[in-house]
């Protein structure tokens, strides 16, 4: 027999969660969910395009990371009129490495804002929503 952990209570009202019972199939699957957060747009788009998709582990990546990488380098074009446009990206770089650690060592957590925005904006994000258990 094995033993199963009690579930966690349900998330807030409003607040989808990701499926932490998400894992990854093959042992190449934590590499391809870190260098989505690296290459955004061309390894989130290879995953999303490909057989890779039906892998929930490498989809809940490929779209946060596609949501992330488009918001942290669209909002630093946007305000590269100004000069705190050109600050803000070494900072971009590094949340881009910390998250790509986190993918490669942790497996699933969420980025705050992020996350939640990724599940409102794509309906096959492989996320727990309020009310689905």
């Amino acid at each position: 027999m094995s033993y199963t952990p009690p579930s966690d209570p349900l998330p807030p009202s409003g607040q989808p969660q990701p499926q932490f019972g998400l894992q990854p199939q093959e042992d190449n699957d934590k590499i391809i969910a870190a260098l989505s957060y690296i290459f955004v747009v061309i390894v989130s788009v290879i995953v999303l395009a490909t057989d890779m998709k039906n892998k929930p582990f490498l989809k809940y990546h490929a779209y946060q990371s596609l949501v992330f990488g488009l918001a942290i380098w669209i909002l630093p074009i946007v305000l590269s009129f100004v000069f705190i446009g050109f600050c803000l990206m070494p900072f971009a770089v590094v949340a881009q490495c910390y998250y790509a650690y986190l993918a490669y060592t942790k497996g699933i957590f969420t980025i705050p804002l992020i996350t939640n925005l990724t599940g409102q904006l794509f309906k096959d994000f492989p996320i727990e929503r309020p009310g689905t258990m």
